[in-house]
């Protein structure tokens, strides 16, 4: 086999449900050791040749797949890859401890996790709600390091909950954001997507995600798009910008082969994309080789067959015979606008000209300072989104002390410095939550940004908007004295501005404390979408991301 990573002694091996080989594994095998590209079992192979196995076993930790969120008291939060059981990680003392175990026997494997403003985390419970067919949720009281159910299907929570992901779309799900309003949005890897008003303990279906497919042979109104590996982010007029791909919406068509030619005739060729998949709908290969594409489409009834980059005969003729289409991850990716006040999501134009071409996982999204919205689709081209309108001024940060220390640091005391969500979110590939506070200053003559590195924030929390809160900062090495614009952002959301005064003295102080070394500065002035421009000290890198 090619490797034996993490296998360990005990661990149980059957015969994997999709092997295409021998079936040579005893119902009592177990692994005695594993090294190398090895396994030693337990007792005799009943047949010799290739054979697809599956290991099983206990394990008291595993990572990656999974969520992770930032609690008080310089603790963070982990999922298990495999079993219902989380953990925290200490940052003081570089060190994990077990804490609650999910109410169901649910993984948090795909899953994100949602901060709201009590502290608590919400999850959608992706596993529990596939394997029972009934939506599925929970929430981490981060003070009693508790699990507790929230479902509307055991009556723990109030409305209704939907089914939002699959097996047809590989058990994906997709982003959660905290709204303005307190609401959870969680959007699914299927066209469905969801809200929780925890005040109320109440589960409410969403809107679905619909969209026109437009193909080479025309039109399919109304297609269902799902986010099965997807970016979300939190605009400050409260809007969730998103992204999905058709991958929730495979078309199954009955076609006509011949084991002559590459051409299938069907009813209608409308919304397919060339490079989609093709396979049986029996899950056969006796027509339709294993591997296949639509490799063109050729008229509004016909299109070609495609197998390792070209054009293949159909293995039998067939005049009828149910074909799928697409499925999983299939491209394109359309950008949805879902506005919470209307309830609407409304699909809108995408940046650039690859997202046709793409599914929605190589999507990135992230909310810069300046309230915009950067967004990346993995190529080394970044787009940045502005939206109208503005968020409520009760809901912003509030500056309400800045004080110098004389250490080198000045602690600002406010509301709300955190935002009033992650700011932007994807899932359990990708993190970027943004519920920090960054503190900013503006030269009034220069129009030039110096960012300041912040520390020691009081609150990891969301939307609170009673208690005062705190974080720490030190001047960007740019700095000279004089006069400053201060502002506070906490993921997208930026305080009214304040004049601080910079001396000298703490000039010379901050120099000392941090070694002399340089800051980045922006230009303080507008982007555009995807527009050509020159600045001075990037402060973002383009690196291309991969799946």
């Amino acid at each position: 086999m090619y490797s034996t990573t993490r296998l360990q002694r005990g661990w149980s091996i059957a015969t994997s449900p999709y092997n295409q080989g021998i079936a040579g594994i005893p119902a009592s095998a177990s692994v005695i050791s594993a090294s190398g590209n090895e396994v030693v079992m337990n007792v005799n192979a009943t047949a010799t040749g290739a054979t697809t196995v599956q290991f099983s076993g206990i394990v008291q930790s595993c990572f990656g797949d999974d969520p992770s969120v930032l609690l008080p008291g310089h603790t963070i939060l982990v999922g298990n890859l495999i079993l219902p059981t989380t953990y925290l990680y200490s940052i003081d003392a570089n060190s994990f401890t077990e804490t609650g175990t999910k109410e169901y026997n649910d993984s948090s494997d795909e899953e994100g996790w949602t901060k709201i403003s009590d502290g608590s985390a919400v999850n959608y419970d992706l596993f529990q709600t596939i394997t029972t067919g009934a939506g599925y949720a929970e929430k981490y009281d981060a003070w009693s390091g508790r699990w507790s159910s929230i479902s509307p299907a055991d009556g723990t929570a109030n409305g209704t909950l939907p089914v939002l992901s699959s097996t047809q779309v590989g058990y994906e799900l997709g982003p959660s954001l905290r709204l303005q309003d307190g609401r959870v949005f969680q959007i699914g890897a299927n066209q469905y997507t969801a809200l929780y008003r925890p005040l109320t303990n109440t589960w409410a279906a969403g809107p679905e995600m619909l969209a026109h497919l437009k193909g080479p042979g025309g039109t399919l109104p109304d297609a269902k798009y799902g986010a099965d590996d997807a970016s979300a982010a939190e605009l400050p007029n409260g809007h969730i910008i998103l992204t999905a791909d058709a991958g929730p919406n495979p078309v199954t068509l009955n076609g006509n082969t011949s084991s002559t030619s590459a051409t299938i005739r069907l009813p209608s060729t409308a919304g397919l994309q060339v490079g989609w998949s093709l396979s049986q709908a029996d899950g056969n290969n006796t027509t339709i080789p294993y591997g296949s594409y639509i490799y063109s489409v050729d008229s509004a009834q016909a299109i070609s067959l495609g197998n390792a980059g070209q054009k293949i005969d159909a293995l039998a003729n067939n005049a009828s015979i149910a074909l799928v289409f697409g499925g999983i991850f299939s491209f394109p990716t359309q950008v949805f606008d879902f506005d919470p006040e209307s309830g609407t999501m409304t699909p809108i134009s995408g940046p650039g000209s690859l997202l046709p071409g793409e599914p929605s996982y190589v999507t990135r999204m992230l909310v810069l300072p300046t309230g915009e919205l950067l967004f990346n689709d993995s190529s080394n081209q970044l787009y940045v989104y502005r939206s109208d309108g503005f968020a409520p001024s009760f809901l912003l940060p509030e500056i309400n002390d800045v004080a110098y220390r004389g250490d080198a640091t000045f602690t600002l005391t406010g509301k709300r410095l955190n935002g009033q969500s992650a700011g932007a979110a994807y899932g359990d590939d990708a993190q970027m939550d943004e519920n920090y506070p960054i503190v900013r200053l503006t030269d009034p003559f220069t129009r030039d940004v110096f960012y300041c590195r912040t520390t020691n924030w009081s609150s990891t929390g969301v939307g609170n908007s009673v208690e005062l809160e705190s974080v720490d900062f030190s001047l960007n090495q740019k700095l000279t004295p004089g006069s400053y614009i201060l502002t506070v952002t906490g993921a997208g959301l930026s305080s009214l501005p304040t004049v601080i005064r910079i001396t000298s003295e703490e000039v010379e102080k901050s120099e000392r404390g941090n070694g002399n070394s340089s800051g980045a500065v922006a230009i303080a002035q507008p982007l555009s979408t995807g527009a050509a421009r020159t600045h001075r000290n990037p402060p973002v890198s383009l690196v291309p991301l991969k799946k």
